[in-house]
């Protein structure tokens, strides 16, 4: 199990390693590497993901002059967090710092999953838009925008509760997933009076098997201060692998 696990992990560093262009080994070596990207989902966001001992720091080129100045400012034998380059900004110019997680799972650590009475999971079709269109409306535009759940990603799946005879059964839970740095990305949304039970968990289980099945390695990311979304991803036997700050400029 040990040299499988092994094998494992060099395939999660050997994909973040195409992603940043990069040799793997770059990730044990203490140190910076700034990485200019066009195409980001925002041109208002810095990035700083510290992988193992190496920092990247993800920006747009109309901040490479500021980002290179803040960072020969730091001391070098402390480590760059956003907190810390945002220190390069007047506070008046940002808009927030947040700092995230990611993490992989081991297929061998995916634990049972079960779904009490009254409920069932099925994967989701376009026929279920309706119906998730309902459980965003339950959830605040925040909640939606960070779920990002889409019956039409590569895969998605949903937790229904059972109704009577001739009632149609209600989503209670989506989730779904995309390919994201060359991982299965999920995202997941519940209906507030259905948090707490452990449909979110099963839902992203279900992700976490289709992905099992075609060999393919999962991410899970959440905010840092999200303890719920950080023990969705324990619970599953997700393991931490990488921090990942953003600095938010108005």
């Amino acid at each position: 199990m040990d040299e499988q696990r092994q094998a494992f992990e060099k395939r999660i560093y050997q994909t973040w390693a195409v992603y940043w262009e990069c040799d793997p080994t770059l990730f044990s070596v203490p140190g910076v590497t700034l990485c200019q990207r066009i195409n980001q989902g925002s041109s208002t966001g810095i990035h700083i993901w510290q992988i193992d001992r190496h920092t990247f720091v993800e920006h747009t080129p109309s901040h490479a002059e500021q980002v290179g100045r803040v960072l020969r400012g730091l001391d070098e034998s402390e480590p760059v967090t956003g907190a810390k380059l945002a220190q390069g900004w007047p506070d008046h110019a940002i808009d927030e710092v947040t700092g995230g997680l990611i993490f992989h799972l081991f297929p061998e650590d995916l634990p049972e999953s079960h779904l009490p009475g009254g409920f069932a999971l099925r994967r989701l079709i376009e026929d279920d838009r309706e119906q998730l269109q309902l459980l965003e409306e339950h959830n605040s535009p925040e909640d939606v925008s960070e779920a990002y759940v889409a019956v039409n990603h590569e895969m998605a799946f949903g937790v229904f509760q059972l109704r009577g005879q001739g009632e149609v059964p209600m989503l209670v839970t989506a989730a779904s997933a995309y390919e994201r740095t060359g991982f299965v990305d999920p995202g997941v949304l519940t209906h507030p009076d259905f948090r707490g039970r452990g449909f979110g968990s099963a839902a992203v289980h279900a992700l976490c098997q289709w992905a099992i099945r075609q060999n393919r390695i999962m991410q899970y990311r959440c905010d840092q201060a999200n303890a719920a979304s950080r023990g969705l991803a324990l619970r599953l036997g997700f393991r931490q692998f990488i921090v990942q700050d953003s600095i938010w400029l108005k």
